[in-house]
């Protein structure tokens, strides 16, 4: 008897489609599978035997063979163990071969035939609705996840016997009562706020505008001086997540295995934060498994790296491709992984070793420490960065000041306002924001009056920008023209956006 049942595994953030073809003839008893599978499905021999056993049925006594088709395509994890099953128990199911051919089975199965919940499950929907599968049967604890996608039908089964039961007619499952995925405006409040800031001004300005146009920030400047809180601030005044955003970031989180249980679906842009004793893997991804890194993890949201010059060099300058492109390819030897990492990348840093190079205490370095602190962050990854930022220390009349500052969801309005603005801008354009405009667009979409035009040729000339540079304040003046309102760039503009960059001629010229 040969039976074929549809079944998924990953590749990176991606499903693929895999048909478990199950043939049990007379012979020798034994059980073997085949098709390229990893040491985790080759032991689901013993997993799917007991679990059949313990749920009620009988286990044959016969030649079994199991084929993982595509045959040339590494499967990994525990997503086959339900399919191997319902191959196996063919003929305990009622169900036609229509039926079964029109849906899908993934799970994990413990001893005694409950199913376990699996991670990467949202990724193995979306691939399933796109190859035309009508119904797909998954592990209840994965069901608030995967029911974020329409247009597939959903069944969340506890058990092998439950699953077949429910194949047989004699069980209905419902799982409408179950699934509340309604918005709770609670899910977007944060701990944090910008009105908690005490003075620098100038600096929450540049948060401003980086959040309204993503554009990359880096702040340098003495401890102590408020750049990690600031930093820490930023994802608070960033638009609401949208709904296609949500599903491109749990796609990623779901794959990784780190989506919060009482969720499973993430609600808020991502904040990523890693260590500066980050390994290249743990920052950019890869591995043998082609596993996303925290510049994935974070996209759709903010990448801080906090004392960026501590960070390996070679690994800093592993993001200069995917901070430009937006996206980042992790090759292995059968297949080549494509993951999105479009964020915004906060930095912030010391200005030298001691901290207090140029700042109103004495700095002890010498001017080899010096150089070579600041040589750790190269001019092209520096040219990635569209705003520069000096952070000082407060002042004791600023921390003193009984003046409330301006509330996290007050500048997050202006910065919906600007967002909307580009929205409208580049509809149909297949991008979102201000710093994606493409070199080739910028007269298209950047127009500047004769003033600016006049000032723009002399920020140039005298400071020898480069073009990426030239660029990237054409686009953050953009921004700044948005929240005001303006169609035009005007000279204000221009010499506000140059304004941001005076940390970078401060401390790296």
């Amino acid at each position: 008897m040969l039976s074929i049942i549809n079944s998924s595994n990953l590749i990176g953030i991606e499903g693929f489609l895999i048909k478990v073809e199950v043939d049990i003839v007379n012979g020798i008893p034994c059980f073997s599978i085949v098709g390229l599978a990893s040491t985790e499905i080759k032991e689901a021999r013993d997993r799917v035997k007991s679990a059949i056993i313990n749920s009620g049925y009988s286990f044959p006594n016969s030649r079994i063979v199991v084929n993982l088709s595509p045959a040339d395509m590494k499967k990994q994890g525990s997503f086959l163990d339900l399919s191997i099953c319902i191959g196996i128990l063919r003929q305990a199911i009622k169900k036609d071969e229509k039926y079964i051919n029109e849906s899908l089975f993934v799970g994990e199965l413990s001893l005694d035939g409950s199913l376990r919940k699996v991670r990467g499950i949202l990724p193995i929907v979306i691939s399933a609705k796109e190859q035309g599968i009508k119904r797909i049967f998954i592990p209840s604890d994965n069901l608030v996840e995967s029911s974020f996608i329409d247009d597939i039908y959903i069944i969340p089964v506890k058990s092998l016997k439950e699953c077949i039961s429910f194949l047989n007619g004699e069980l209905n499952i419902d799982n409408k009562d179950i699934v509340n995925l309604n918005k709770d405006n609670e899910k977007n409040d944060y701990d944090e706020d910008f009105k908690d800031v005490c003075g620098n001004y100038f600096v929450k300005r540049g948060a401003e505008i980086a959040a309204a146009g993503n554009h990359n920030i880096l702040m340098v400047g003495p401890p102590g001086s408020g750049k990690t809180m600031i930093a820490k601030r930023i994802r608070t005044i960033l638009p609401d997540i949208k709904k296609d955003e949500m599903i491109e970031v749990t796609k990623i989180y779901s794959a990784s295995g780190l989506l919060d249980e009482n969720e499973g679906i993430v609600y808020k842009r991502p904040f990523r934060s890693p260590h500066h004793t980050s390994t290249r893997q743990a920052l950019v991804g890869g591995g043998v498994n082609a596993k996303p890194g925290e510049v994935v993890l974070a996209h759709r949201g903010v990448l801080f790296l906090d004392e960026m010059a501590e960070f390996d060099r070679k690994i800093l300058e592993t993001l200069r491709q995917p901070i430009e492109d937006k996206y980042i390819n992790i090759s292995r030897i059968k297949y080549n992984m494509k993951y999105p990492c479009n964020l915004l990348l906060v930095g912030a840093m010391n200005p030298c070793p001691c901290g207090y190079y140029k700042s109103e205490n004495e700095c002890t370095c010498r001017t080899f420490d010096i150089d070579r602190y600041k040589n750790k962050i190269s001019g092209p990854l520096l040219d990635r960065f569209d705003i520069f930022i000096e952070v000082n220390s407060v002042s004791y009349e600023e921390l003193n000041n009984n003046t409330n500052s301006e509330s996290s969801k007050i500048i997050k309005e202006r910065v919906q306002k600007a967002r909307e603005i580009q929205n409208m801008r580049f509809k149909n354009q297949g991008i979102k924001t201000n710093d994606e405009i493409k070199s080739s667009e910028i007269l298209t979409y950047c127009k500047l009056n004769d003033e600016a035009l006049s000032t723009t040729k002399l920020i140039l000339n005298k400071y020898k920008l480069s073009n990426r540079s030239y660029t990237k304040l054409i686009k953050v003046a953009r921004t700044i023209a948005d929240l005001e309102g303006s169609n035009f760039i005007n000279n204000n503009h221009i010499m506000e956006a140059f304004s941001f960059r005076k940390a970078y001629y401060t401390y790296f010229k």
